[in-house]
């Protein structure tokens, strides 16, 4: 493409939108059409700290390219001994009065503190606020503003007061480093607020209340919503998603401990016609659940990306909360172009799970199954002809834990020991009370334990998958990331082999000659697995 015609530079102004540092080097030696235009979008985001700032804006003033300016990237941190306190904030306040002077063409804000610990100096939070304060006000028509990466200490009063200036915002990614307190909860709902009718996307996590998405019902264009870690309520999800729901595109709720079944079960296509990500990670929900929102009836037309993890509670057993083989088949028949699965503490799900998703999910690129289920291992007792049943959670370089006939149902039962060669048996059972893997003391009458030579073992009690998981063939043709809890042997690499990428491939164990079949097909693809048999 030489790029002489409007629309081969409007195709390559947009591909270049894309690529690294090293690609746009190499597409500015094609020709002078591809090197102007990587030029203009290298120009478009300006990436230094603020002491630099006035530099930066002077080289691009005498090159005339103040005019491609579309973001900022700020770095906030505070370089000691480079100037004293009064120059520090002199060099600020010149580069924030540059920013007004120039062309209101910024229209993206990130601001950064690299390596942030979780306590600051006093001159970092005092310099990081005058910065943050002024370049807000220096900035009045933003329209994504990015603090994700900047420490909430930095948010004060002066500051407080000229985010809820800013008019006219479309994306915000809240503070995320240190612990968010009640101010910066208000402070977020007053932000959203005065920017309702125009905001797409928020990323408040743990600051996002019932207060903000009573006001976020309001916003008519709100298509992207993380409350991750924060409180919200059922009641407080289930209006949102009555009044914004035909618009939502992204959800993620993981780690949102209040929510239950009674808000999770109505997160259906009927209510989100649009959405094409969900993230459920950690939400207290069991099997029924799973099944309310995974079912023959259910279509997910839209739906790329899917992120699992059931939370289990302490009072309740753990197959209380599981993503079992159905629900692994309603996703594979009913979520057609699924691109990233995520499924993690997904305790029953066996080879024919896994098997009607590798082989009806043509699109998926993105594929992590871990803590998998297999059959239970009987266990009895001395002394008495009763027997449990228990799951048990083993990998090969694991030992089977001890098992009590009374503790059927407990939810310690199913918790993976120790490397049988890391720690001798007291340092073992030090490390387990220090890690809380121990249950905890119970009242009832103690019984005679199995020890781990006498009980009887099964063939199928390793919970990893097997090659027949594979038995339907694998649908999709590329692969980013495969991270299963299997045994790759020499029928799991032939199928993998008829891949055309592979890019990471992660497992308990690999089979000599399956990893030389996977080298040979895939060079680069890297391989982590526990073990190599």
């Amino acid at each position: 493409m030489d790029g002489y015609s409007p629309a081969a530079a409007a195709i390559i102004e947009r591909v270049v939108s894309f690529l690294g540092k090293k690609e746009l080097g190499i597409c500015k030696t094609l020709n002078k059409t591809w090197l102007t235009l990587v030029t203009i979008q290298s120009a478009r985001n300006i990436d230094c700290h603020i002491i630099q700032l006035p530099l930066q804006i002077a080289y691009y003033r005498r090159k005339r390219l103040l005019t491609t300016v579309r973001s900022l990237t700020i770095d906030l941190g505070y370089v000691d001994g480079y100037l004293s306190v009064p120059a520090y904030e002199r060099r600020i306040g010149d580069a924030t009065a540059l920013l007004k002077g120039l062309p209101a063409t910024i229209r993206h804000l990130k601001l950064h503190i690299p390596e942030t610990r979780s306590v600051l100096s006093n001159s970092e939070i005092h310099f990081g606020s005058m910065a943050l304060c002024k370049l807000l006000g220096a900035l009045p028509r933003l329209t994504t503003l990015d603090l994700g990466d900047c420490p909430i200490a930095l948010l004060d009063s002066a500051a407080g007061s000229q985010l809820s200036a800013i008019r006219g915002l479309k994306k915000v990614r809240w503070f995320s480093l240190g612990r968010n307190d009640l101010s910066s909860a208000a402070t977020l709902c007053q932000l959203v607020s005065a920017n309702h009718q125009t905001l797409t996307a928020l990323y408040g996590r743990s600051d996002v209340t019932d207060r903000t998405l009573q006001v976020l019902c309001a916003a008519p264009k709100l298509q992207c919503l993380d409350a991750s870690g924060s409180s919200i309520s059922d009641d407080a999800l289930l209006r949102l998603v009555q009044t914004c729901g035909s618009t939502l595109h992204d959800l993620v709720l993981s780690d949102c401990t209040r929510l239950t079944k009674r808000s999770i079960s109505h997160l259906l296509p009927e209510a989100l016609p649009r959405l094409a990500s969900l993230d459920l990670y950690n939400v207290m929900v069991t099997t029924d659940t799973y099944h309310g929102l995974f079912n023959a009836r259910t279509r997910w037309p839209y739906l790329r990306d899917l992120k699992l993890k059931a939370a289990i509670p302490h009072t309740s057993p753990r197959h209380d909360s599981l993503v079992n083989d159905d629900i692994l088949e309603s996703i594979g028949q009913n979520c057609p172009r699924l691109v990233s699965l995520r499924l993690f503490g997904c305790h029953g799900i066996t080879d024919n799970g896994l098997s009607s998703i590798l082989g009806n999910l043509g699109y998926l690129r993105e594929l992590v199954v871990m803590h998998s289920a297999s059959e239970p291992v009987p266990a009895t007792t001395r002394g008495s002809t009763a027997s449990a049943t228990i799951p048990v959670e083993t990998s090969p370089s694991l030992p089977t834990p001890v098992e009590n006939s009374n503790n059927s149902n407990d939810f310690w039962a199913d918790t993976p020991a120790l490397p049988r060669n890391a720690l001798s048996q007291q340092q073992t059972s030090q490390a387990q009370r220090s890690l809380n893997l121990v249950s905890p003391p119970s009242t009832a009458p103690s019984s005679p334990v199995v020890s781990e030579d006498d009980a009887p073992r099964s063939e199928n009690s390793q919970r990893i998958f097997t090659s027949h998981a594979l038995h339907r063939g694998v649908r999709s043709r590329r692969f980013n990331l495969l991270n299963l809890d299997m045994e790759y042997d020499s029928v799991c690499a032939e199928h993998l082999a008829k891949l055309s990428h592979l890019h990471v491939l992660c497992g308990r164990m690999i089979t000599r000659h399956a990893k030389s079949l996977i080298e040979s097909q895939f060079p680069k693809c890297k391989m982590m697995v526990w073990n190599i048999d």
